[in-house]
């Protein structure tokens, strides 16, 4: 099956070559799927999307749509719709004309756009702004009809550029319902990108993470939250962040144990071969990789239950978050609701030793266990 969107080898350098703003990427995309892009301020998800649309050349490798490659062709001859991070929508012009401008300049009949823009704007909640100039409503408003602007025209690859950006807390939930269930109705391509990891694993299939220009990891939500493949990837996805603790290995028989702070851990069975590999001799450093939800309060048992002092503890309604400080580690924990704790009491936390990740501290490298997933 071709790929819908294929972009092999792809590099940008800025300022006569001195500035690599994105690193022999690869990456695809499927028909139907909406993939994310994710990683922090300049780390080239921004100039990805844009060489991807045509606004910007690329420096070296290729990119395909539907088959053939564009690496030459302008913006406006690839089938690509793009809703920008600024909406760039024209001030002299209503909300309906925005939305309708796409259709118009290819020629549409009066009476077939209104009943496009009409459809759009029921889709995203605007119909009743449908008069107004972009200055007359809210950010909220400006940023649906950029979207709706995208998306009234077919298209083989639709490119969302930090689509919720400019929105609070509540319009984002909102919008980001809308985004998804347009996409899956319609069944459209998508493509959008974002530093904000709630959006990404909330509305993609797939999700690509950058740093400095490299891709760092490419996966579904579940694989990129449960299974990062390196230190960057744990740490910047994940609400609250994942814990890491500097530990070192011991090797008991067969069997391995993690030291901290003159506690230990059990490694889970499933890693001794890998762990095997990686050992050097007592001492050798680990870091070990726990996500908050993954640890509990609990009576000590035996390799899985370390014991600290409360640091502060942060009761947010849904959920409460404890920190507790072991050494000079401080670890969060996310437990429900009903908890209380005294700053210094003393806790025993237990870890779910399954949920436990391993990583080289020198590479930043995920070492993986036996098998990846848990046996079904």
């Amino acid at each position: 099956m071709v790929e819908k969107l294929e972009l092999k080898n792809v590099y940008k350098h800025y300022v006569q070559g001195t500035v690599e703003a994105v690193k022999d990427l690869n990456l695809s995309l499927k028909s139907g799927e909406l993939l994310a892009i994710l990683g922090p301020s300049g780390c080239g998800k921004s100039s990805t999307l844009r060489m991807i649309a045509g606004i910007e050349d690329i420096t070296k490798g290729e990119i395909y749509l539907d088959g053939e490659i564009i690496n030459w062709l302008s913006a406006k001859e690839r089938n690509i719709a793009l809703a920008f991070e600024t909406y760039a929508l024209y001030p002299h012009l209503s909300l309906f004309e925005n939305i309708a401008f796409p259709l118009r300049i290819r020629g549409r009949k009066d009476q077939e756009v209104r009943k496009e823009v009409k459809k759009i704007a029921d889709m995203l909640d605007i119909t009743n702004a449908l008069d107004k100039l972009p200055s007359e409503v809210s950010g909220g408003h400006q940023q649906r009809t950029s979207l709706a602007r995208a998306l009234i025209r077919p298209a083989s690859l639709y490119l969302l550029d930090e689509p919720l950006s400019h929105l609070d807390t509540q319009q984002r939930t909102e919008f980001r319902v809308q985004i998804k269930r347009i996409q899956k109705t319609q069944n459209l391509t998508m493509l959008f990108v974002t530093h904000d990891q709630l959006e990404a694993l909330a509305l993609a299939d797939r999700i690509a993470v950058l740093n400095l220009g490299v891709l760092q990891q490419i996966g579904t939500p579940e694989e990129v939250y449960e299974y990062p493949e390196n230190l960057f990837v744990a740490d910047f996805v994940g609400e609250p962040p994942m814990n890491f603790i500097k530990a070192s290995l011991i090797r008991e028989k067969n069997d391995y144990t993690a030291k901290l702070y003159n506690q230990k851990l059990k490694i889970p069975e499933n890693y001794r071969d890998s762990i095997e590999k990686f050992y050097k001799g007592d001492d050798t450093e680990i870091t070990l990789g726990i996500r908050p939800i993954y640890i509990y309060i609990s009576k000590p048992i035996e390799g899985q239950t370390i014991s600290g002092e409360v640091y502060v503890f942060e009761d947010i309604g849904e959920s409460g978050i404890l920190t507790v400080q072991i050494g000079d580690a401080l670890i969060r924990i996310e437990l429900s609701p009903g908890y209380s704790f005294k700053l210094g009491e003393k806790v025993n936390i237990t870890f779910d030793l399954e949920k436990i990740l391993i990583f080289n501290p020198t590479t930043g490298e995920r070492i993986k266990p036996n098998y990846s997933k848990p046996t079904k």
